[in-house]
Parts: C-alpha cells; structure tokens; sequence
C-alpha cells in the first residue's frame, strides 16, 4: 500500500474514530448533567425564568410542560429530566422535544454546545416557517383602557403586537394571554376568575381582531408602547412565545392574569430584569405598563381614540333633524340625505357604517341584512371622496395618573357632644376612588377592593368603614350612546347608632355632562345585616368637576330604611387636590340629618400616599 493510499485510507479513519470517541464521551447523559451542575445552570436566573419559577414553584400548571414529576417544584430535577430527554429523542419533527421545547432546547444548547457533538438537532422547519412568516421586527406594548361598562375590563387590559419589516400595523400579530372561557354568567366568570378556576393560555393572533374587539366593538382607546428590544432579544421572546403556547397556567384575574404573565416574556427576552417580583398580591395593567418603563423598555408611546371618541367628534358636523334621523332610525334611507351639506352626508354614513358593525357584534342584526346594508353605506360613501380628517388630541396617559395603592392618615372632627375628634387611618391595595383625582383615568369609572379605615381617639380604635368591593360606573350619556350608570358596594360600614353593620348596595340610573364636569342620578336599594336583616331604598345625586390638579365632588343621598332605622338625607362635600402621582390631600365634610333631629357635621383631613 503506497503512503498517498494509506493517507487517503487513513483520514476518514481517524475522523471516523474522533467521532466514535466523542459519542463515547458524551454517551451518557449523566455527563452533561455533571458538567451542567458544574456551571450551576439550574439555579440560573435564565433557566428558572424559561420555567417560570417564582418562590420556589414554577406559575405553569400543565403538566405536560415538565419532563420531571417534581419539576414544577425543583429546577434542578427539571433541567436533568429537560437534558435527558433532549439526548435521548430520535425523532425529526415539530412534537420533537427540540422543536416543541423550543425555547428552553436552545439555551440548553447555547450553555452546552456539547451536545451538538452527540445528537443531530431537528431541522423543526414547520416551526421556522410560522416563525419567517411573523417576519417580527420589532415588539410593541398595547393597553387597552378600561371599559366602563365591563367589570372583567375594568383595569384594562394589556398585549403585545409583534410588527413585521413591512411597519403595517394592522396586518401584524398580536401575543395575548387570556382566560379560556365562553361563560357569559359575570357572576360565575368573577368567582373562578378570583380562585383560579380557568386555564390562562398565551396566544398568538391578527392584530387587526384585537383592534377591532377593544377599540371598535368595545369602544376603548387604545395606547401604544413601543419596545426597544434589540435582535437577540426579539429572538430569544419569539422562541419562547412558540413554545409557552402549547400550556397552561390557571389564571388568577387579581394576580396572575393578562398583564402579569406577559411580564414573564419580556424577563426572558432580555436576561438580567426582573418584572416579575413585584408583583404578589395584585397586577394591575397600567402597574405592570410602569414596571415596564421603568426597567428601560418604553422608546415610545402613540395614542389610538376609540371609535366612539371619532363618532362623537364626527356628530359635531351634524346640523339638521334629517342627518340626525338617518343615523337614529335604522332605516338608512340614503335618499333622506340628498338636501344635506357634503360634510354632514359623510359624517352621517361614517357614524351608521360604524355603529352598523357594533350592533353585529351584539348579535342584534342577522347576517344577511348587515352585509347588504353596510355595502349600501359603504357603496355611498366612497362616492363622497376620501374619509373625513378627525382631530382627537390624546388625554392624559394613563401611566401619568395616580398610582394604584393608597395610604390615607388624617383627622376628623366632630360637631357632636358625644364624639371626641380623631385621628384616621386606612389602606387600599387598589385602585381608583370616587374621591380620587381622574387625571389618567377613565372619568366616571371608579373600581376598589378591600379598602378599610379606622377611627382612633384617646379611648378606642374601631373599624370605621370596611370596603371588600366598592365598583362605580357614572357612564355618561351623549348623543350617540346612551348607557345606563350603575354601582356594586358591599363591605361594612356605621350607621345612624354607630354600630358596625354588614351591607350590600347596588343602584342603576343615568349621568349627563362631559369628562371634566359630569352628573349623576341613582337609584339604590341596599340590604344591612347586625343581628338582624334591615333593608333601605335611597336616591342618590351628585356632580363631579375636574380641573387641572383639583377634584370637586357634591353628593346628596336620601335613604328610607324599614324597622328600627330612620329615614335620613345626607350630604357630602370634597375637594382633591393632586400634588404628584404619589401624594395627593383631601378635604371632606359630611351633613347627615335623621329624623327631625339637628344635622350631625364631620369635617375629614386626609393626606393620601400612593404607590
């Protein structure tokens, strides 16, 4: 055998050994679990992130989603289970443990690329393929705001829409994660919602659906945050999006819900930041929009008004009965609109063309007809030339208002002989009171839980008020919408005997003005409890006014009870004025008149700490 032979014999030999000998080394997945405990990879902040670890538990509840039996609760079993069963897969295809694990797969490899050296990884086209087809680009923050009509939307609601190269934003995705549920029982849907009753899964979706479903169906701006996150981070959040997709977690609506979990893909995105710890109690989604910013992701924000807020500026341009008529009545007669100016023609098709599409949202027009009519409009329309220019000017940013817990120290005085002054303590973990400031809220919806007070003198400390739920909808009715105001309160409180008693409250009516100035007419039936059921019916009346740091609120409530308590009218006079997001004072003064005995004055100082 000549030398060139056995040099040409002998190369894919050695390369044929090499190989045998560092399959031979790495054969053994027990050697890179050594060599992974070795560089501490499973107490890692990466790793436990791509698990979600909190306080020691993983916030998956799938099972499907650990490799080991204990691995919701030990991330070192997890990782040895996740390498073992990396190594030891031999299958090419999307349900490999690679590909399906995609997220928690890549980094075990990036931190071991020892086993590229023993295993063909799978080439996972189909997933590449939904992953070339996002085309993601850059990654942007959505809030929707509150609906006021909505308890389940009564913080807002926040996602993530990934936009492609192309910068068009409605032919982009949206990564939600929701409650998986059809219950339309709100009663039922609060109960599981509040005790993890339904399974929260993430999603991804046209961006276009979201929009429609929060700004046009359910009348809520919309604000738009966009993140700076570089490639490497958008790479690292997209994989971990494809593979979170496949599980749940139970979805808490106080704690873990919509906004908190979408924490989690941005703390993996971009290692080294932690969102998630502080949150325990509550995570409420203008919160976690501050946490955000904070922690240096914000570049920018872009305000988009509800469709409503365009149709009330629209209906500005309407000055005669039959514009008005054509929108009101339903019918559509395109022919009623022929005397009309230009503007006020295409003003009034824009407004039935939008609200057309809301009343097919609610089931209240069959298919067929909706179709047909809409083309009509919408056939009208296009001949008027190009769509009218709205100008909305953006309120306050909802990140801007007051934060959302709130401690309160005070004084009271009273003018009775009976009562010593006091000085006043209480706590709310969240959210947005009658008497608190509107400035980056939604003016008239008010929603608070577990907001207790307490009255102390030299004698005694007592319960003064304990709020579980207090929810206020003062919805203002305008030319085009007109929805019914509303109230949920149950908690403890003193009556006309100073004794503590049990109540709920609830009440419906209608509110008239404008965000900055509004009023309100209720009526309130309530039930109390202490020793015995009493029952009341009250009316109560009140008009608000917002300034640019000042609240100004009058309140009047006349109440008939039954039995033992007497009938009395109330009134109540604040004054809120907002100093920073954090500090605010309020100066409240209260008449109650019972019977026919003198009016019982309070006068409260407070001091309002928020964060």
């Amino acid at each position: 055998m000549s030398g060139k032979t056995f040099k040409t014999w002998l190369s894919p030999f050695l390369v044929f050994c090499l190989t045998c000998y560092s399959a031979s080394v790495f054969a053994n997945p027990s050697d890179l679990i050594q060599i992974a405990d070795q560089r501490q990879l499973a107490t890692s902040n990466e790793w436990l992130n791509l698990l979600h670890f909190k306080n020691g538990r993983s916030e998956i509840d799938d099972p499907a989603f650990f490799f080991a039996k204990n691995g919701k609760t030990n991330s070192q079993a997890e990782l040895h289970a996740s390498l073992t069963a990396l190594l030891n897969d031999q299958t090419d295809d999307e349900q490999s443990v690679y590909c399906k694990y995609h997220s928690r797969s890549s980094w075990l490899v990036s931190q071991l690329p020892e086993i590229e050296q023993q295993i063909r990884l799978p080439s996972c086209q189909a997933l590449q393929q939904e992953i070339t087809h996002l085309d993601a680009d850059s990654i942007t923050l959505i809030l929707a705001s509150a609906h006021i009509n909505s308890p389940a939307s009564a913080f807002g609601h926040t996602f993530l829409r990934i936009d492609s190269r192309q910068q068009t934003p409605l032919t982009a995705y949206a990564v939600n994660y929701a409650a998986q549920t059809q219950e339309t029982n709100g009663l039922i849907y609060a109960y599981r919602g509040i005790f993890g009753g339904y399974e929260g899964r993430y999603s991804i979706l046209p961006y276009a659906k979201k929009v429609q479903e929060y700004s046009d169906l359910e009348q809520r701006d919309i604000w738009e945050y966009r993140l700076n996150l570089t490639a490497d981070e958008l790479a690292r959040l997209n994989r971990h999006i494809f593979e979170i997709r496949h599980f749940y977690a139970d979805y808490f609506f106080f704690d873990e819900n919509c906004s908190y979990n979408l924490l989690w893909l941005l703390q993996i995105a971009r290692p080294g930041t932690d969102l998630t710890s502080q949150f325990n109690l509550n995570a409420i989604p203008i919160d976690t929009v501050r946490a955000i910013e904070q922690a240096g992701f914000i570049a920018d924000e872009v305000y988009r008004p509800s469709n409503r807020k365009r149709m009330l500026k629209l209906a500005e341009n309407l000055q005669h009965d039959n514009a008005w008529a054509f929108i009101k009545n339903g019918r559509y007669d395109l022919a009623s609109l022929q005397d009309t100016p230009l503007i006020e023609q295409t003003s009034a098709l824009e407004i039935s063309a939008t609200q057309l599409k809301h009343q097919r949202s609610q089931g209240k027009i069959e298919q067929a007809e909706y179709s047909k009519t809409l083309l009509s409009l919408l056939r009208a329309r296009s001949q008027l030339g190009n769509p009218l220019y709205v100008d909305i000017p953006p309120p306050a940013s909802p990140k801007n208002g007051h934060l959302s817990s709130r401690l309160n120290l005070g004084w009271r005085h009273n003018n009775t002989t009976n009562k010593n002054d006091q000085m006043l303590i209480g706590f709310k973990p969240a959210y947005h009171a009658i008497d608190d400031h509107d400035y980056g809220y939604l003016a008239g919806a008010y929603i608070s839980f577990f907001d207790v007070q307490l009255a102390s003198n030299e004698d005694k400390t007592e319960i003064d008020s304990l709020m579980l739920v207090d929810i206020r909808s003062y919805a203002i009715q305008d030319s085009l919408h007109k929805p019914i105001s509303w109230q949920v309160q149950l908690g403890a409180k003193r009556l006309q005997d100073d004794a503590l008693y049990s109540f709920i409250k609830t009440g419906a009516g209608l509110t008239l003005g404008s965000e900055k100035h509004y009023g309100f007419v209720l009526l309130a039936p309530a039930a109390f409890y202490r020793d015995e059921w009493h029952y009341s019916a009250a009316v109560e009346a009140g008009v608000m006014s917002h300034y640019q740091q000042l609240k100004l609120g009058i309140q009047l409530t006349s109440t008939w009870f039954d039995q033992t308590l007497a009938t009395e009218k109330q009134a109540n006079v604040f004054a809120t004025y907002q100093f920073n997001q954090k500090w605010a004072v309020n100066l409240n003064h209260e008449a109650r008149q019972i019977l026919n005995e003198s009016p019982r004055h309070t006068s409260n100082l407070n001091v309002y700490y928020y964060f």
